[in-house]
């Protein structure tokens, strides 16, 4: 009787067709985009890469079919679960077979340890931006520093990079679930301490908050805030 190991590998093996359609798919394949190989057949592959990769992924596709053999080339995917995974690929064209055989690689525990590299094509175009990210939590220095955050980590600073000139300690404190009149205000001091210190320890910059004496805080730089 013939093994099914497909499961213990830690690759995905794409075959992908001129028109972007997966063909079949081999190895790790419900791991990395949580999808069984049956259900990726047939699917244009440029679906399931994240809105703000499409572009560039195009132009990688495009670099392949014209017989540049891509190494390395590190994307983002939305797997069936909603969740954001980051790949590296390996990729080349079969003029032959009329296929472009693709490795994916799943990356996303390595971007997200604190003080790791985020790829350069992954970062905002304006090298000033703060990138906040929700899935994994993290927080990307404007240098691509990678910084792991907590629940209430996010919350703290989702809440702080939209909320314009003066986000009140009130509106924190809402935003993480708290009753703010029963709210021991030392808590919210103790969070924005580790948070400021949890960021200059993985990056070696100061986070970019102000605090505003008896009003709350203010973010100053540029930031994005992406899913």
């Amino acid at each position: 009787m013939k093994s099914d190991y497909g499961h213990l590998m830690l690759d995905a093996i794409c075959a992908v067709d001129a028109q972007g359609k997966c063909v079949s798919v081999t190895g790790a394949c419900e791991r990395i985009f949580g999808y069984t190989p049956a259900e990726m057949v047939g699917k244009q592959m440029l679906d399931l890469v994240h809105p703000e990769d499409r572009e560039r992924t195009l132009q990688s596709i495009d670099r392949v079919m014209g017989g540049y053999l891509q190494r390395y080339f590190e994307n983002r995917y939305i797997r069936k679960d909603g969740q954001v995974v980051y790949i590296s690929w390996s990729a080349s064209w079969s003029e032959e077979h009329q296929l472009r055989i693709g490795v994916a690689r799943d990356i996303t525990q390595r971007k997200f340890d604190d003080g790791e590299m985020v790829a350069p094509q992954l970062l905002p175009d304006d090298p000033s931006y703060w990138q906040l990210s929700a899935s994994p939590r993290r927080l990307i220095s404007p240098q691509g520093i990678s910084i792991s955050l907590s629940g209430q980590d996010h919350i703290v600073l989702l809440t702080l990079m939209s909320g314009g000139e003066c986000v009140t300690r009130r509106t924190i404190v809402e935003a993480l679930g708290e009753d703010f009149l029963e709210y021991d205000q030392r808590r919210l001091d103790t969070q924005m301490r580790r948070l400021r210190r949890k960021v200059t320890e993985a990056c070696g910059q100061q986070l970019p908050v102000n605090t505003l004496r008896s009003l709350g805080f203010h973010f100053y730089e540029k930031a994005k805030i992406c899913r």
